[in-house]
């Protein structure tokens, strides 16, 4: 089973001065206050989502439909931990800074499995997505943040913002002009939205992001991500992006 799905889961270089002198789009600090509290965003240290993610490859008729299990930390600076459970085997996916790597699990004997350490390419792409997870439309370091001006999604006037992290890493972001809601998010080839809503301290989390990416063959891959629980600042152990034994596997939780 390939990893990449699961993975919540993108090019221009900065020519004129660097990120942190250039004027952060007013309409970022329009999405900031949308999302909650300013000093709650800035004292922010940890993330942990709890629910379930649906892949389904159209490609595969029935064969194609996956419900499984999800469990994603993310911590400041930059480590990530995500776990997918599905019928028969269990993917862990882990950043601990520059380091990442693929554990996948036969749930019915652990002696089974497989550990893959991720390429720069992968690394870069991992800590590009943890960033936007933790950061809240901040500009990355070494990166950029620029408006690309007005667009109409699904009706809404939005401004669209990109945020590149690197050659082949933007996430394109569209924004409602009035309110900051972020309406549509491209990255690649892929596209995410947003719906409902599930508050932990003040700030608004989406209830549900739908993912949808093309394959080579022109077939659709839809993920979507359904969170039951979103818990803040919680005490992560350390051991949970320890690297891996290949005797006892990762640790199994906090």
């Amino acid at each position: 089973m390939s990893s990449a799905p699961f993975r919540f889961l993108v090019c221009s270089l900065v020519l004129l001065a660097p990120a942190a002198l250039r004027a952060e789009p007013a309409v970022v600090g329009l999405a900031r206050a949308y999302l909650g509290p300013e000093s709650t965003l800035e004292g922010m240290t940890s993330i942990h989502f709890i629910g379930t993610l649906d892949r389904v490859d159209s490609s595969l008729g029935d064969k194609g439909t996956i419900h499984t299990d999800l469990d994603m930390v993310f911590v400041k600076p930059l480590r990530q931990r995500l776990v997918v459970r599905a019928p028969k085997v269990t993917m862990t996916t882990v950043l601990d800074g520059y380091d990442a790597w693929d554990w996948l699990q036969d749930n019915a004997d652990p002696k089974k499995f497989r550990l893959t350490w991720l390429q720069a390419a992968e690394v870069r792409t991992l800590r590009a997505n943890t960033w936007e997870n933790l950061y809240y439309y901040r500009a990355p370091e070494g990166g950029s943040v620029e408006d690309m001006g007005p667009a109409t999604i699904d009706g809404v006037e939005c401004e669209r913002v990109d945020f590149t992290h690197g050659p082949g890493i933007v996430y394109q972001r569209y924004f409602d002009r009035d309110t900051g809601r972020l309406v549509l998010t491209v990255r690649g080839p892929e596209t995410f939205r947003e719906s409902g809503e599930i508050r932990a301290d003040g700030i608004r989390f989406p209830k549900i992001v739908v993912s949808r990416a093309k394959t080579a063959s022109g077939a659709e891959i839809v993920s979507t991500a359904t969170f039951e629980k979103v818990i803040l600042n919680e005490k992560v152990s350390d051991d949970l992006f320890a690297a891996p034994s290949t005797d006892k596997g990762p640790a199994a939780g906090k």
